[in-house]
Order: C-alpha cells, then structure tokens, then sequence
C-alpha cells in the first residue's frame, strides 16, 4: 500500500514535469534592425526609388547606395540621369560629394548628411545617436526614434525617413532589377 503511493506520486509528478507549459516563454528578442536582408544587398549596388520633400517642394529621383567593408556609398540623381549628389558615409562621418550647385549650400549638405549617417548607420553599435535611438514595433511595421528624427520601416519593405527639425521628409521604395 505504501508503495502504491509513492508510485501514484511519482507518476503525477512525471506527468505534470513533462506536460506542455501553458505559457512558454522565450528569451529571444525580436529583431529590430532596421537594414534587413531583403533590403541591402551586401555585394551588389542597392536601388531605391526617393522623394525628397521639404514645406517649399519635392524631389523626386533614384537613390543607389552599397555598403563595402564599414563605409556606404552611393549618390542620388533624378530621373533624367542629372545628378543631385554623391555621398560616402561611415560611423564617424558623412560627406557629400559632387552637389548640384543650388544644393551646394553648407547648412543643406550638413542637414542631408546628418539625416543619411542617422539612417544608415542607425544599427551599428559604434553609432552613438543609433545606440540612443528608441525602437518600436508594431503591426510589421518598426519605427526608430532619436529626438527630431524618426526613421520607419514598414511591412511593404518602404522606408520613412523625417527631419522634424527641418521638416524634411525623405520616402524610399526599393526597385526590383
């Protein structure tokens, strides 16, 4: 009789170690880098359809940028093939090259490098505004926010990229070569 408790016992606690928690839990956290696979390739050139908005116009064009070793580069130029700008851009600094002359003013070339640096650069650890940064995800959509800046991923694979200080808006749609 005393064994046959002890083996009632014994088998409940097998079964309830054994059974299926109710409620699993994970350790993992998701992912929230914004630069995924499907939207940088690492060996060939990357293409990205741009609107550049401001309060007084818009400009539209092609954005083509490549990331080789720890440095991006790439330029933008509208549709007509005129170029607008050529940029290299690492952790510690983003320097525009090649401007068109009405952009070639000094507080437009620091706005867009700034905003090009926080963007690219916003998933590596050495970059201090991106360690700063705030990320949220909802919906399949992942949003990044450091101060005046707010940078969005959203599930379609386009990107948001916004300069509240200085009201600019910069849209990216990746194109399909």
């Amino acid at each position: 009789m005393k064994f046959l408790t002890f083996v009632s016992f014994a088998t409940l606690y097998l079964c309830l170690g054994c059974s299926p928690k109710i409620a699993p839990t994970s350790n993992s956290k998701p992912d929230l880098s914004f630069w995924l696979p499907q939207l940088r390739d690492s060996i060939q050139k990357n293409s990205y359809r741009i609107m550049l908005g401001t309060n007084d116009m818009d400009i539209s064009g092609i954005w083509i940028v490549k990331r080789v070793n720890e440095t991006w580069s790439g330029t933008m130029g509208n549709e007509f093939g005129f170029k607008m700008f050529d940029f290299t851009c690492t952790v510690s600094t983003c320097e525009l090259k090649n401007v068109m002359a009405w952009m070639d003013k000094w507080y437009i070339k620091k706005t867009i490098a700034d905003d090009l640096q926080f963007m690219l650069e916003v998933d590596n650890p050495a970059y201090k505004l991106g360690q700063k940064a705030v990320r949220n995800r909802s919906n399949d959509m992942l949003t990044i926010t450091q101060r005046k800046k707010t940078l969005q991923r959203f599930a379609t694979g386009e990107m948001l990229m916004q300069n509240r200080k200085r009201n600019v808006t910069y849209s990216f749609t990746k194109m399909v070569e």
